[in-house]
């Protein structure tokens, strides 16, 4: 009996063809979506959560002046941490730069790599955190300086296929580290991410100068901070104690100015609210976004399915009826339908999981992240399909199964339908189908013009035609010469020395002070390190004053520090427009002002900076369109002892990339024949910033045409329905003389209604998330009439297009073929 069911089920779905094949795909379509959709998202929640006791390790962040979140702290937070509160089983601090690295030995020992993951860490480390051990130990590696652990990749990258225990990688300033272990390569699901790992003691071995601002501050940005509790139920107690705390260590104003608190490391990735991240963090509303489209695009698909189903159902009408007077039982109508729709359904989630293993590929590509997706390994993937194939099965099944089976034979047979009711259920489901498509191509259109706008917003300078090499370890005479050498090139027209990108690097941030202002206020403000005529090189307008320059012998005024010289000078300082209206002064007053620069902890003031305004310079965007202009100020990159250039600028006149990286590759390999030529076009840089926006609106841009794809699915199994079920009434106006344009004009009047409420519905909604959705920038693009209408013109296109094709069909069909078949 069962095999009678399936042998008729699939006899059905062959017969049609048509209605199988947008029933099976769109479902399918739906499946897949959703099923990767899901699999990015729960990458996204997975974060750190691999840790043994994960839920009892927190990162101390740091709440300054009570709304903004530092991640990092000064050095002797950890200390705090473990003294005053028994609830801490340990700390442990982490500090991460960059530096160049050569193998002692072998083929490649002359050659230096750049590496931005190299991190030093407390000896607990791996008490904390777990990260699995490939070959060596870890034991004691983080006790004494110049022992080494590195990722399976690095130790390939270095030492090939030789096994890398006891070797030996060397680092700037020719310090040598005996790689002591090999790690296994960190899962993608973690925001620790280093590529080595050394103790802590090789960061104080390895600095020439006093570490009293890095080891002994709260507030000092120098590490992150992060603790395992005894019990993860104390968090609370902790958090309301830091202050107290830390007050015995500081002064009470600055307790109260710099307050620690405990974060969840599983609540690290989901949160952007905190400054100078280890890695990049996705916001969880982004996350929710993504869940909320894949959720959307299965509800879509099934829509499509019932909504087809039922159609088709109501076709079949006659043939329930001669099944129940050749004596089907409603028991055995029931279980047919039912059957059908669940070979349906079965069909489809297995071309739904060979869609996956062929979009994950590139949906991860997109998205530059591995995302795991193991369908034999993964119960909740298998639960998930199950509960779909249930409900969509019970669904879409139901109706044919429970309200015709239950229709008397007479009425059927006579040609009543009911179809009424039924209608406007399926007109309800068009109308939800495409307000959620409309609500995602109106994020989506959002989502593009926010990224179109950071990428090609005017930031108040001349970004075009410059080129900046990383300095790295650049010795300051090696930096002059090179400078100098530079500019002999007729393609060059001036060569900075900079510690930021303009657009990029907005410097850091030490306290500022004024003449004139409340002795109760702490100002905080930005500080870089720039070369003479800088503003006029990268076009920014010098509203007052003048700039540095030799001339006025400016480079002899360049900053002190006061734990490395013995001296302050008072020097020159250029400020921004936003800096002068923080003083509350015209740009013109504030020239000559005296000001100071400094970071100060009870009352010891590590770096000390004095001097007047000499200029005040337009504002413009240092940082990424995500921040506001910050006060700013700056001051000459270099002096008799020092060079703070990160970065040199060199501005040219020509278009001709390749030749001019090339030429200055050829002159810099002169002067630093160990250090690797690393350069970037900044316009490339300043668009790069923003990959990850451009890539999730792309995204974004996607899912939603596929929701119009899958909406528009059902419209075209909806729109043959209806063709078929007017063949007479087709064919009876063209014999009255009806054109195929009047025809279609009438088929497809009715379908465009409910599309046309829905995007009336959809407009308002969309508007709302996406407001909230900008509220994360700084710098937004405007609400635009354009973006409504935008919306509803792809919208209503589409589905125009969709049921105009069938309709056209329609309404060329023979007429005569129309009448001969009723």
């Amino acid at each position: 009996m069962i095999k009678n069911y399936f042998i008729t089920a699939w006899r059905n779905i062959i017969r049609q063809k048509s209605f199988s094949a947008i029933n099976i795909f769109g479902l399918a379509m739906g499946l897949a979506c959703c099923l990767i959709l899901m699999a990015f998202v729960r990458q996204e929640l997975s974060y750190d959560h691999f840790h043994t006791n994960s839920n009892r390790i927190f990162r101390v962040a740091q709440r300054v002046d009570g709304n903004q979140n530092w991640a990092w702290t000064g050095g002797a937070v950890a200390p705090m941490m473990v003294k005053e509160f028994d609830q801490v089983e340990s700390a442990v601090r982490i500090h991460r730069i960059s530096t160049y690295l050569r193998p002692a030995d072998g083929p490649n020992q002359k050659e230096s790599f750049r590496e931005e993951k190299f991190t030093f860490a407390d000896e607990g480390f791996f008490e904390v955190f777990d990260f699995p051990l490939l070959s060596g130990t870890t034991t004691g590696v983080l006790d004494d300086p110049f022992q080494i652990l590195l990722t399976e990749s690095m130790a390939k990258k270095y030492f090939g296929k030789e096994d890398p225990i006891g070797k030996s990688l060397i680092s700037t300033g020719d310090f040598e580290f005996v790689v002591k272990g090999v790690l296994k390569d960190l899962p993608s699901n973690t925001h620790l991410d280093f590529d080595f790992i050394t103790s802590l003691n090789s960061f104080k071995a390895t600095e020439s100068y006093p570490l009293t601002a890095e080891f002994g501050s709260f507030w000092w940005p120098f590490c992150y901070t992060y603790v395992k509790l005894k019990d993860a139920s104390e968090v609370d107690f902790i958090n309301q104690g830091t202050m107290e705390a830390s007050k015995k260590a500081r002064s009470e104003e600055e307790a109260k100015k710099y307050v620690p608190f405990l974060q969840p490391i599983t609540d690290i990735h989901l949160d952007n609210s905190y400054q100078s991240e280890l890695s990049p963090s996705t916001p969880k509303s982004t996350v929710y976004i993504f869940l909320s489209i894949g959720i959307f695009i299965l509800i879509l698909a099934c829509i499509n399915f019932i909504n087809l189903s039922t159609a088709r159902a109501i076709k079949r009408m006659k043939e329930i009826g001669i099944r129940k007077v050749t004596g089907a039982k409603k028991s055995q109508l029931v279980l047919q339908f039912f059957t059908e729709s669940f070979l349906v359904n079965v069909f489809a989630m297995v071309l739904a999981l060979v869609l996956v293993e062929i979009l994950l590929p590139v949906f991860s590509g997109l998205l530059q992240q591995e995302i795991p997706f193991n369908l034999f390994a993964d119960r909740q993937v298998w639960l998930f399909l199950l509960i779909t194939l249930a409900v969509s099965t019970f669904l879409s099944g139901f109706f044919p199964a429970l309200y015709l089976s239950g229709l008397k034979p007479n009425l059927i047979l006579k040609g009543t339908t009911f179809q009424s009711n039924k209608s406007a259920l399926r007109q309800s489901l068009v109308v939800l189908q495409f307000v959620m498509s409309g609500i995602l191509v109106f994020c989506a259109t959002v989502a593009y013009f926010q990224q179109s706008y950071m990428r090609k917003a005017d930031l108040g300078f001349d970004r075009e035609n410059i080129i900046s090499i990383s300095m790295g370890e650049v010795s300051r005479l090696n930096r002059e010469s090179l400078t100098n050498a530079y500019k002999q090139f007729s393609f060059v027209e001036n060569v900075l020395g900079s510690s930021a990108r303009p657009g990029i690097d907005a410097g850091w941030g030490p306290q500022f002070s004024y003449e004139g202002q409340n002795p109760n206020d702490q100002n905080w403000i930005n500080q870089q390190y720039i070369d003479f005529n800088y503003f006029e090189t990268i076009g920014v307008e010098l509203v007052a004053g003048r700039e540095f320059s030799p001339e006025f012998n400016d480079k002899g005024d360049a900053f002190k520090m006061r734990e490395m010289f013995p001296a302050v000078r008072n020097g020159g300082f250029i400020i921004n427009e936003s800096l002068a209206k923080l003083m509350g002064l015209s740009p013109e007053e504030s020239l000559g002002k005296p000001i100071e620069v400094f970071t100060e902890e009870n009352g010891q003031r590590f770096l000390d900076f004095h001097g007047n305004v000499i200029g005040v310079v337009k504002d413009y965007q240092t940082s990424d369109l995500r921040f506001q202009i910050f006060p700013t100020v700056y001051m000459p990159v270099q002096n008799d002892h020092f060079d703070a250039s990160s970065h040199l600028l060199v501005k040219i006149n020509t278009d001709d990339i390749p030749q001019v990286a090339a030429t200055l590759s050829s002159k810099w390999k002169e002067f630093n024949p160990s250090i690797p030529f690393e350069f970037s076009v900044l316009e490339d840089s300043l668009i790069k910033q923003y990959d990850r926006e451009t890539r999730l609106s792309n995204l974004l841009g996607l899912f939603a045409l596929l929701t119009l794809l899958i909406s528009s699915l059902g419209l075209l199994g909806l729109s043959i329905f209806m063709a078929e079920g007017r063949r007479k009434e087709i064919g009876i106006r063209k014999v009255m003389g009806a054109s195929p344009l009047s025809i279609v004009h009438q088929l497809t009047k009715d379908f465009l209604k409910p599309v046309i409420i829905a995007i009336v519905l959809a407009l308002p909604i969309g508007f709302y998330i996406m407001v909230t959705w900008l509220e994360q920038f700084a710098n937004k693009v405007q609400m635009q009439v354009g973006f409504f209408v935008l919306t509803a013109a792809v919208a209503i296109l589409i589905a125009w297009l969709t049921i105009a094709i069938q309709s056209w069909r329609a309404a060329t069909d023979n007429p005569v073929d129309s009448l001969k078949s009723e």
